[in-house]
């Protein structure tokens, strides 16, 4: 060990043209720079400490012969996630490696694995990765706790990963270590996890909304500062741009939830009537989400847009999730990286002139009518289908990103419930449109992907919406009719 220190030592000395005498002054003596430099005598620490000022390096690199650069370049590519699998496997199964290192890799690898819609193999990654980091260090738990919960709801179990979040929070506040970005992390993940199990979300939702930056660069802006730093020795201050990166990097990794908790307060927003707060939000959610996510913000923002009195960009919108591309809903459709995606720009600002929302007939309630009761005549003229339809944005929609919510795990997908959705806002514009025709051929394409997929409160109320119609076209027969097979449906998805 002294052999290799003082070969060190004498390398490090010699590379800077600097004699004995240069590295001993004033505290030692050449003799004894040249006893260290063969090996003969072990430095004190003082030495080491004197020894290292002297040639403008860290001690550590004299008694191990890393650089202290060479350790923060690793964490910058275990942040940066672009090494391949085999590297990862590497650094999570090297004993010499420090823990949070390790469990940093094995969050990396159950990323990926997420992506690739392996959640056992991913939550396998994410409890080698939270078991690695001690319990005095919870902050740093975050990211595997965030992806054992995303796992949990991939796997269609919302009801677990509410409770893996809310028993982290309640660990971070015990500790004291409540830091923003991991709070944002826990309850962006727990507003989609509890609008998933039908519970209201709000409150998680406003909570890591306040705490969400603006999407796009940061991450990558902060990685890059921390690369310079490093590479100038600026050690201390890489550092601090590399916790500024990790916070950045996990904001990003969760966009598609955070776009989540922006559709939750956009719903609730629409639903009080706030138009123009409603827009902010779902545009914000389709500025950050990427792929399915993106499409489900679509919808809404057509709704949105319909309400404003706008049905031109509200069909523009729409046809958008009517392509092909509508037709997604996997996880992973969109690959998460470390930088926030940026799909395209939201769709062009309202016309000025905005309208409130339709408050044509009354609806009747979410539950399934009876036949008896017979259909409830719309108010006189062209009344929407629902009143319902507007004042119950999106109804219980789960949102993208792999989770269900209790309807949809009958067999539906995210798509499927896009799918319906789109037709039920197309039957909103129809039916404003004066087109009753048109509006019935939606709402029974919306109805038929629910009689197979759930959820049973959104079958109920399409069909609902459906014998209103078909009552204000003056056909009660078909409206009886309509009822009574949808409460058929609705106690078949009960079983």
């Amino acid at each position: 060990m002294s052999d290799d220190i003082g070969a060190r030592i004498l390398a490090l000395r010699t590379g800077k043209g600097l004699t004995q005498r240069d590295l001993a002054e004033p505290n030692y003596t050449a003799a004894y720079v040249s006893s260290v430099e063969n090996g003969h005598r072990v430095p004190s620490s003082d030495a080491l400490a004197h020894f290292a000022a002297r040639l403008s390096v860290d001690v550590t690199q004299l008694t191990t012969g890393r650089h202290p650069g060479d350790a923060l370049c690793v964490e910058i590519d275990l942040l940066q996630e672009r090494q391949p699998s085999r590297w990862y496997e590497h650094r999570a199964t090297d004993p010499s490696e420090p823990p949070t290192r390790r469990a940093a890799a094995e969050v990396v690898l159950g990323r990926r694995s997420l992506a690739a819609a392996a959640p056992d193999d991913a939550a396998a990654h994410f409890e080698r990765a939270r078991r690695l980091i001690p319990p005095t260090l919870a902050h740093l738990r975050t990211p595997a706790v965030a992806g054992l919960a995303l796992c949990a709801r991939q796997q269609g179990d919302p009801g677990y990963a509410a409770y893996l979040l809310t028993d982290h929070r309640d660990e971070l506040h015990r500790a004291g270590l409540p830091d923003p970005a991991s709070m944002l992390a826990v309850h962006a993940v727990l507003a989609v996890c509890q609008h998933d199990l039908g519970e209201d979300a709000t409150a998680a939702a406003e909570a890591a909304l306040s705490l969400a930056g603006a999407a796009g660069g940061v991450f990558e802006a902060h990685l890059a500062m921390a690369r310079a730093l490093a590479a100038s020795s600026h050690l201390p201050e890489a550092r601090a741009a590399l916790a500024a990166a990790s916070a950045a990097a996990l904001e990003s990794w969760l966009a598609d939830e955070i776009a989540g908790a922006h559709r939750i307060r956009g719903r609730a927003r629409l639903a009080v009537g706030d138009l123009a707060g409603a827009l902010s939000d779902l545009t914000a959610a389709r500025r950050r989400s990427a792929g399915p996510a993106a499409l489900d913000a679509v919808v809404d923002l057509a709704e949105v847009h319909r309400a404003l009195g706008d049905p031109a960009t509200a069909r523009a919108l729409l046809s958008e999730v009517d392509g092909p591309a509508g037709a997604g809903g996997r996880r992973g459709a969109a690959p998460r990286s470390g930088g926030a995606a940026s799909p395209s720009s939201a769709a062009a600002s309202p016309s000025s002139a905005a309208a409130a929302p339709s408050s044509a007939a009354a609806s009747p309630s979410s539950g399934a009518a009876s036949p008896s009761s017979g259909a409830a005549s719309p108010s006189s003229g062209a009344a929407s289908p629902s009143s319902g339809a507007a004042s119950r944005p999106g109804g219980g929609a789960s949102l993208s990103g792999g989770g269900a919510s209790p309807g949809d795990r009958a067999g539906g997908s995210p798509g499927d419930v896009r799918r319906a959705r789109a037709h039920r806002v197309h039957a909103l514009l129809s039916q404003d449109a004066g087109d009753h025709e048109a509006a019935e051929r939606h709402l029974r394409a919306a109805i038929a992907i629910h009689r197979r997929t759930g959820p049973r409160r959104e079958l109920a109320q399409l069909s609902l919406d459906l014998a209103d119609l078909l009552t204000a076209m003056h056909r009660p027969e078909d409206a009886l009719t309509v009822l009574a097979d949808g409460l058929t449906a609705v106690d078949r998805h009960a079983g």
